[in-house]
């Protein structure tokens, strides 16, 4: 797998670009920023021949998932799902048009963005995986110390962006109701929301962040 994600195929998206930073000789900066982010991010070629895929993509598009990359391509399981990415990868690279695909089911569903990618005559598709959660670990760390959150609050917090309601979050943690009433109370306080219904909204508006030592595998 390291073989068909690795070096040869990220200087076959930069061989095409044509960019400044091209010209300087450096490919390093577009792949940190793309290993930077918790954002599954795939170029795909003619054929759904693989290009590049940053490491949260190849986590994503593992074995257990609807969409995989198998010899140096990417490719759908089921064949419906197959006609319909290759349909939108089609229409991406030969129309400049968008979609938005939905793959696979129940709690493997993933759902995908296909984008257009120009560059010159040569023209590539860019696939945004959909997040894999509502928050990702990091930027909730970094969200609760901004504000100040204690551990608790933390775990409250995580619950009710997993959907758990307030008597489910007492049961997890073995502790009273009012208990966890009062926690979302402070957390509410301490972000000034009005409810939990924007108080989950301003969590799920997070940027996404990838952990450094987690990026740094990839390198």
């Amino acid at each position: 797998m390291d073989g068909m994600l690795g070096r040869t195929q990220e200087l076959d998206w930069w061989s095409v670009y044509r960019g400044p930073e091209r010209r300087r000789g450096s490919d390093k900066w577009w792949r940190s920023a793309l290993d930077a982010i918790d954002l599954g991010v795939c170029l795909v070629g003619a054929g759904g021949r693989l290009v590049y895929a940053n490491c949260t993509a190849r986590d994503q598009l593992g074995p257990e998932a609807p969409v995989q990359l198998v010899d140096g391509q990417v490719s759908a399981v089921q064949r419906p799902d197959q006609q319909r990415l290759e349909q939108a990868l089609q229409d991406a690279q030969q129309r400049s048009l968008r979609h938005l695909i939905c793959l696979g089911r129940g709690a493997q569903r993933l759902s995908l963005s296909v984008l257009p990618m120009v560059d010159g005559v040569q023209t590539h598709a860019m696939l945004v995986l959909g997040k894999r959660n509502l928050c990702g670990e990091l930027p909730m760390l970094a969200f609760s110390r901004e504000h100040q959150l204690t551990a608790a609050e933390q775990g409250v917090l995580q619950a009710l962006c997993e959907g758990l309601q307030p008597q489910e979050i007492a049961q997890r943690h073995g502790v009273a109701i009012s208990t966890v009433r009062t926690q979302i109370a402070s957390v509410r306080a301490k972000t000034a929301t009005e409810s939990i219904r924007e108080l989950v909204s301003m969590v799920a508006q997070l940027p996404p962040m990838q952990g450094v030592l987690r990026a740094m595998e990839y390198r």
